[in-house]
């Protein structure tokens, strides 16, 4: 029987780069979530703000301030907020992921005014943004 020193020394040099890869694509694949995740809500923080007559540029910066949101742009037009997530896989063995970049659109509904089916008073006493410019 031959001795086999240096085995572990080699298999060790051929897993570590797979353990390593799959290692840093889990931990890219975490900081992309969590940025979907502040993407979409920024989205629909500035719908509502929208709705009822805020500035939603203004919600949705708040939002996309982080790390993970760096890049993150929003266009508001009038009825919906658009938020584009530009993401590109920057940690060491998972470049090959490839481009990983998120769009989401959020459709504002009707003003808190005509907010299911009430007007005026019933409509702030009623509507689920009770708000209108007073908070």
């Amino acid at each position: 029987m031959r001795p086999s020193r240096g085995q572990s020394a080699t298999e060790l040099a051929i897993a570590l780069p797979i353990v390593l890869g799959l290692l840093f694509a889990v931990v890219e694949l975490g900081f992309w979530f969590g940025g979907t995740h502040y993407a979409n809500y920024a989205a629909f923080a500035g719908a509502r703000a929208q709705q009822v007559g805020g500035n939603p540029e203004a919600a949705v910066s708040a939002l996309l301030d982080g790390r993970a949101t760096r890049d993150a742009t929003a266009r508001a037009d009038g009825s919906a907020v658009r938020v584009d997530m530009p993401w590109e896989a920057d940690l060491p063995f998972v470049s090959g992921i490839g481009d990983l970049s998120y769009d989401v659109t959020v459709v504002a509904g009707p003003d808190e005014e005509g907010y299911e089916g009430l007007s005026g008073d019933r409509a702030g006493r009623y509507g689920d943004n009770n708000c209108r410019g007073r908070c």
